[in-house]
């Protein structure tokens, strides 16, 4: 199977869905320029994995009922996941010199017409 994919790109950089398999959910990557941000968003259902493969990022996490902050600096150099919880507000800021790099994994394929992805800052 050969699939052509679509490149989503803006001011930040761009984005870039790979596999969508029901059963699976979705692979995405991303890149980010320096001092951009991306997210600020929540999902009710939508369970989501981060790991930034190069450069260097900033994740900051709000608890949306208790206004709990958390924040993690991961870099590419020493790759780890992190959970993006469920009902907690999200983002991702690119602050390193260069281009940021971002694996996503979400437990479900992105559905338009329901994307369970509410705007809120972070």
């Amino acid at each position: 199977m050969n699939k052509k994919l679509e490149i989503k790109q803006d001011e930040r950089g761009k984005f870039i869905e790979i596999f969508k398999l029901p059963e699976f959910g979705q692979v995405s990557f991303s890149t980010t320029k320096p001092g951009e941000i991306r997210g600020n968003h929540y999902h009710i259902n939508k369970k989501e994995l981060f790991c930034v493969i190069e450069g260097k990022g900033k994740i900051r996490m709000r608890n949306r009922d208790t206004n709990e902050i958390e924040e993690y600096i991961v870099f590419g150099e020493f790759p780890e996941v992190i959970e993006m919880k469920i009902n907690w507000t999200h983002n991702i800021k690119n602050i390193g010199n260069n281009e940021m790099k971002l694996l996503i994994w979400t437990n479900e394929v992105f559905n338009p017409d329901n994307p369970d992805t509410f705007y809120e800052e972070v």
